[in-house]
This record gives structure tokens, sequence and C-alpha cells, in this order.
């Protein structure tokens, strides 16, 4: 474009049609057409990057908490929600990704009370702590299903795997001798604890299904914090429980106002979804922030983000856009490479996080193939098995006369079992085998959906605290009107993720 003459205004009468204005270009010498086009500067604008739940969430409480900013949100896939993905498939809703949210504590209690704001009541699916897929959850451990504890008769009568009730870790918890640090491996601090047995079968798995990652490198400190404040402040983990209980969390009392959240608690709440499955959640949120007049645009990668004196500019493949300040729900190992410029010492730090490759497999069977109702199961990573854990979706959510099960596999241990690139069938193979072995259905499924969602799920490894706090003591150092929000940050699960998303536009 060199050589082209430059322009001086780029204003024009309103146009009464479209409410926009038909542009008029002056000739002169200040500034090139090209950087006019392809540079948007806006007074008060604020960009959120990422659309997944945490950046359609930051763009809302923007919103609501009253900014007065421009917002916009950028999005490089062709569609909105990231890991939150439900398919219908011949009248069937397939969840590729999260599938229930937890009603539990302030967070659980924040998703709630946005689900009441978006007028999502009617369209709640709960499940209650009575429920089977709530009561009924087991391990595989030596080509058997066996059922965890789930009432105080059961914590103190011997289940198999466990040599020993599991009331007696708490005697373990008693008796065992502090180690004074500042972080450690869930596995170790669980096994120091409470007992290898805890440890193997019951921290192990659960963190196989929830972070599809290894506990013998996941960070104790950053999810189960008070776990071990407790236990370095008073040497027992249970006797701090009972000593500290002024320090637990509190119950948010705006939120308790909410009439969402009396509902929850009063029906004793487990879990809930929503009809269409979770991402009608993000169907309709994304119609909120169209109709508060905020601009979604996807297909829009950010090719770069550098400092211009006191605001940002987010670079894209079309236009750089100057803003006052940036809401980031990037993955951190995509924020990563395009703050590089600005600074690299923050962006080396963003690559410290690891990033775990999770292979999902819908099945689909004709007719109520299981033996009996159950949330699903786990495999511990002691056991020689390619699946972390197979959960029966129509258990919690029955969808007609129909099985669907998901069987989860790899994790953290993904790319050593499966290579880099493992074909659909492979995949598809290892989880048919793995429901014939293990559940007994030998028929052949009438529908099925492969998909491999790579480094879908962070990993908290020992010392994640400490580099969290470092990115925002650098960003805060460095004044960068950077935000940080996301699960990459403050929690893996969707209502972590929203309350971080709070969090970062306060």
């Amino acid at each position: 474009m060199a050589g082209l003459d430059t322009v001086t205004d780029v204003s024009g009468p309103i146009n009464p049609n479209n409410n926009t204005r038909n542009i008029v270009i002056s000739i002169n010498k200040s500034i090139s057409l090209q950087e006019c086009i392809h540079k948007r500067k806006a007074i008060n604008m604020i960009a959120v990057l990422g659309g997944g739940i945490s950046g359609l969430a930051a763009a809302h409480y923007l919103k609501t908490l009253g900014s007065s900013s421009r917002i916009l949100l950028l999005e490089a896939s062709s569609r909105l929600g990231g890991w939150i993905n439900s398919v219908e498939q011949d009248g069937a809703v397939y969840e590729l990704g999260p599938r229930t949210l937890r009603a539990a504590g302030n967070a659980g209690a924040n998703t709630l009370a946005l689900a009441e704001s978006l007028g999502l009541r009617e369209k709640i699916i709960s499940i209650n702590y009575s429920h089977a897929s709530t009561q009924n959850r087991m391990i595989l451990v030596d080509g058997k299903l066996h059922k965890l504890p789930n009432s105080l008769k059961t914590v103190f009568t011997k289940c198999s795997p466990f040599s020993k009730p599991l009331a007696m870790s708490a005697v373990n918890d008693l008796f065992a001798k502090k180690v004074v640090n500042n972080d450690e491996s869930l596995f170790s601090f669980a096994s120091r604890r409470f007992g290898l047995e805890i440890a193997k079968y019951a921290i192990d798995p659960l963190t196989r299904g929830v972070f599809a990652g290894n506990a013998c490198e996941l960070s104790v400190t950053s999810l189960a914090r008070r776990l071990h404040e407790v236990e370095q402040q008073y040497g027992s983990v249970l006797v701090g429980l009972l000593k500290d209980r002024k320090n637990a969390e509190k119950p948010d009392p705006l939120l308790r106002k909410c009439e969402l959240v009396i509902q929850a608690r009063k029906e004793k709440w487990a879990v809930w979804s929503l009809s269409g499955g979770l991402e009608t959640f993000v169907k309709v949120l994304q119609e909120k922030l169209v109709q508060d007049g905020i601009e979604l645009k996807t297909s829009t990668p950010v090719k770069g983000i550098k400092k211009s004196s006191s605001k940002l500019v987010v670079q894209t493949d079309e236009e750089e856009i100057e803003v006052n300040k940036v809401v980031s729900c990037l993955p951190s190992r995509n924020l990563s490479s395009v703050i590089r410029a600005t600074s690299p010492e923050l962006s080396q730090l963003l690559d410290t996080i690891p990033y775990a490759t999770v292979g999902v497999v819908n099945l689909e069977y004709k007719g109520q193939v299981l033996d009996e109702p159950a949330f699903g199961y786990l495999v511990p990573s002691s056991q020689p098995n390619k699946v972390l854990g197979v959960i029966f979706d129509t258990c919690t959510f029955p969808q007609g006369d129909r099985t669907i099960l998901t069987v989860m596999m790899g994790g953290y241990w993904f790319k050593s079992l499966f290579g880099d690139t493992p074909s659909s069938e492979e995949l598809l193979e290892v989880a048919t085998r793995e429901v014939k072995e293990t559940l007994k259905i030998t028929m052949k499924p009438v529908h099925y959906k492969v998909n491999i969602l790579r480094d879908c799920i962070p990993q908290y490894v020992v010392g994640h605290s400490e580099t969290q706090h470092n990115l925002r003591k650098l960003i805060q150092h460095m004044k960068i009107p950077l935000c940080l929000a996301g699960n990459s940050y403050d929690g893996v699960g969707v209502n972590d993720a929203i309350m971080s998303a709070k969090r970062a536009v306060l």
C-alpha cells in the first residue's frame, strides 16, 4: 500500500437506516489509509480475549457491574463456549466436555445466581445427594468394580479394595508427624496424613477424573489449600478443621439471597445441568451479551499484544485495536505467545503451566444395558489401563430408552499411551473394549462420537500457587493493564472459571 495518499478524517453523518456513519475520507499527509482501516482506536474500550465460559462471563460481569467502557470479545475458533460442547445426534445429547455443575460453595452459588439472572430456572435439571449417581461411585481395581464408601456406616466398615475401614485414616492423621513445607504433591500429602491406600485408591483416581492428572505431581496448596494450611498450623488436618472453623469459607451473604441458591440448598442439590445440555448456558449467555451491545468476534485469533503508553494494542490478522484494558481468558500457553514481545519474563512464567490432553468417546446403546445405576467409575493410575474413567451419562440424566456412556482416556499419560496423533478408530476400539470387559456390554453401540481435547485441562503442579501469584505481581509491577482469568489460574472447573472472571473484572 506504499505510495497511497493519507487521510485525516473517517467520520461522516449518521446513516438513519443502520445507525452507522457514512465514511467520508479527506486526503492529506498525516495518517495512512492502511493505518486508518487496520488500526481501531477507541476511548475506554476493554478487550476480552477468549470466548470460552470464562470470557463470556467476564464480558457479562463487565457490563452488569457498571462498566461504561465499550466491550469487545475476541475468540479464535468459529464457536463460543470453549470446552463446553453439547452435541445432538438423532435425538440424543452428547457432552464432549463438562456435563454437570456443582451447587456447593460460593463458586457454585455464584453460577446459580448467574443462571437465575439469565432466566434459566425452568431449564435446570437438578440431582440431589440421595440420587443413585451421587451415592454410587466406583473405582476399578484388579478388573473388578468397587463401590466407594458413601455413608457413615460404610466409613466404619472395611470395603474392598481398602484393607481397613476408612475411619482408621483419621487415626493415622492424628498420629502422623507434620512436615513443614510451602507445597507438596496431593499424593504425598494424602499418603503422609491418611495412609497409602487413601492416596492410591481415593486421591489418585479422583485427580485423574477431575484433572486428568498425576496426583504425584499436582499441588496440594492449589487443589486442597485449606487442608494443607490447617495441617501446617495445627499439625493435624482433622484437629485443624475443628479448631479453625472460624476461618472456613463463609457463605456470601449476597448470593444467599438468590432464590435459586435458596432452592438448591433446600432441595440438597449435588449437581445440575440444563435441558439440551450444558451448552444451553453458553447460548443463553451469548444472546444476553448481544442484547447488551457487546461485540463478539469469532474466527479472530489474537496475534500479539503490545504496550502503547498506558494502553495496550491487540493485534489480529485484520486490525490493531487500542484498548484501555485487556481481560485475558486465553489458556496461559496461548497468552504466552502473544504477550512475548511485551514481556519475555511474563511469557516465560506463563509457559511453565503444563496441560493434559484427553480422548473422549461417547457411546450410545439401545435400551438400558447397565446392571446398576451409578455415576460411573474411575481407574487408579496403578492399574494397567489406558482409560481414566467411564461416566454413566444417562444414569444421571435419562434420555429415553437408551444408554449413553462417556469414556475418558489419556490425560497426563496421553502421549505415552497413544502417541501424538492416534486415529479415531484406535480410541473407539479402546473405549468399546473397556465397556465390554468391565461392564460386560457386548453389543455394538448404535452411535458414537470420538474427540481428542488437546491441552484441555491445565495441570496445577507443585508450585502453581506461587506461579500464579508471581504472574499477577509481575503484571502489576510492569503496570500492564491486563487481568488474568480462566481455568489456567484459579481452578479448572466451570464454577471456578466463572468466579475467576468475576473477580478479575471487579
